[in-house]
């Protein structure tokens, strides 16, 4: 015996195979949790030279197709030389990453070894200080709120041994490092898998991206070809204009935060060697480093230099503090605009949710990262929805939503010409099919089916002019 089901049946069987598959995904995901982080943390260390082939060639890809049209006059003279103009320019854009990791390293670790090797050695002096300036400015505490006071220096008396047994383990490897002599051999072999491991990811993740950027155009016309086989057409181009705009957002934005980044973290540095303040070259680039975060970058990176200041020398916090406000200023008011301009377009609420959620997933990075593709993700939801309203007949504006009343769109009206047609289609009509169209109680009322379907009216009923 079947069973036939007719389409509101169909409708709510098909609702309701989905509502329990979600469920039962979500109950596993409960269930095994652990296994299933454990076995994704396996499979992105295994990845990991693929991912990081990658990620190198889409941010090269600019550096490469620049440096192919530079070297394009040169070397396509008298004739057409595409691989050898390929293998140039991709040599150029690899160049300019291994040039950049090695400038990078060579000026920076040297400085940020000796900065944080001075912080070492002297904290104990630091502590000290500041354990006087505390107990001074707690000590009216002693006589009227002991319980308070006794709770204050059990803290600070915690963080001070805590300190100081850090500086104690790392201090050793610190001058072993600095220094390249033979303990520096012990160090890293202490740490050889891991050194081993990722050294190995990164060369190949070089040598996969030098075969992604040489022949680019062919693995993204093999992906174009997986999509048009497997989905819709219209799905594909869907997909292929996010995926375009989501591309954009994020490298419009990279490519501007960082250099907005090395402009202040440079800024930071001149302006600090001028006042003369302590750890110049640990703080500019811890500044510099956090400024790529939008909006709260600043303030994760002003804090802990402040502190760092504190704790060496006092006196000069406040004028530090006052220049990072107007570094900051500068680069919010100023710098930053020039730069990136409006290239995201979010309300500070959608930029605290995506560092918020990036943060929690990924770290550094996934504050980096979240934010333009949140905001390429905003920009098309947006699109969507003025599409969706546009259909419907109603405002695009949100101001038009803030009661309860829905306020419909006015109907346009028809030309001239449409107009015409219109009244000639129903004066052909049947009289009977008119009055049955009228008196039918299904019908909605006029004015709605006027003020909702807006693109019938705008159009023009081809129904009618078909009849």
């Amino acid at each position: 015996m079947k069973v036939r089901l007719d389409e509101r049946q169909r409708g709510i069987a098909k609702i309701a195979i989905w509502t329990f598959s979600v469920c039962l995904l979500i109950g596993i995901l409960a269930w095994r949790w652990s296994a299933l982080v454990g076995i994704f943390r396996k499979v992105i260390g295994v990845l990991a030279p693929v991912l990081i082939g990658l990620v190198t060639a889409y941010l090269l890809s600019p550096i490469q197709k620049w440096a192919e049209q530079k070297l394009s006059p040169l070397i396509e003279r008298k004739k057409p030389h595409p691989h050898l103009k390929r293998g140039f320019s991709v040599a150029a854009a690899i160049l300019v990453l291994l040039i950049a990791i090695v400038g990078l390293v060579a000026a920076i670790v040297p400085e940020l070894i000796s900065s944080i090797k001075n912080l070492l050695v002297n904290l104990p002096e630091y502590l000290t200080s500041m354990t006087d300036w505390i107990n001074a400015h707690i000590a009216n505490l002693k006589g009227d709120q002991p319980q308070l006071y006794s709770i204050l220096v059990s803290v600070w008396d915690n963080a001070q041994k805590s300190l100081n047994n850090f500086a104690d383990q790392f201090e050793p490897k610190l001058d072993s490092i600095a220094s390249g002599g033979a303990d520096l051999l012990s160090v890293i072999t202490s740490s050889a898998v891991s050194v081993f491991k990722w050294v190995t990811n990164f060369l190949l993740g070089i040598i996969i991206s030098i075969y992604l950027l040489y022949n680019k155009e062919r693995y993204l016309a093999q992906a174009r070809m997986v999509l048009y086989a497997t989905l819709p057409q219209e799905r594909v181009h869907g997909f292929l204009r996010i995926g375009s705009h989501v591309s954009y957002t994020f490298m419009h934005f990279f490519s501007g935060k960082t250099l907005d980044s090395i402009l202040i973290a440079l800024l930071c540095f001149i302006g600090m060697t001028i006042l003369k303040m302590p750890y110049i070259t640990l703080i500019s680039i811890t500044v510099g480093v956090t400024n790529i975060i939008p909006f709260f970058g600043p303030i994760i990176g002003a804090v802990p230099s402040a502190l760092l200041i504190l704790l060496s020398e006092p006196r000069k916090v406040i004028p530090f503090v006052i220049f990072i406000l107007v570094l900051q200023q500068f680069d919010g008011n100023f710098l930053g605009p020039k730069i990136l301009g409006d290239s995201l377009g979010l309300p500070m609420f959608w930029i605290l949710f995506a560092i918020t959620i990036g943060g929690g997933l990924f770290g550094f990075i996934g504050m980096v990262a979240f934010v333009p593709l949140f905001a390429a993700v905003y920009a098309l939801f947006s699109d969507f929805l003025s599409d969706r309203l546009h259909k419907k007949g109603l405002p695009k504006d949100t101001e038009c939503y803030m009661t309860n009343d829905i306020h419909y769109a006015e109907a346009k009206q028809p030309a001239p010409a449409e107009a015409e047609e219109t009244d000639s289609a129903e004066a052909g009509a049947d009289p009977a099919d008119a009055a049955e169209e009228t008196e039918s109680p299904d019908d909605p009322p006029a004015e709605i089916t006027d003020s909702v379907n807006i693109e019938e009216t705008a159009h023009g009923n081809d129904t009618e002019e078909t009849d």
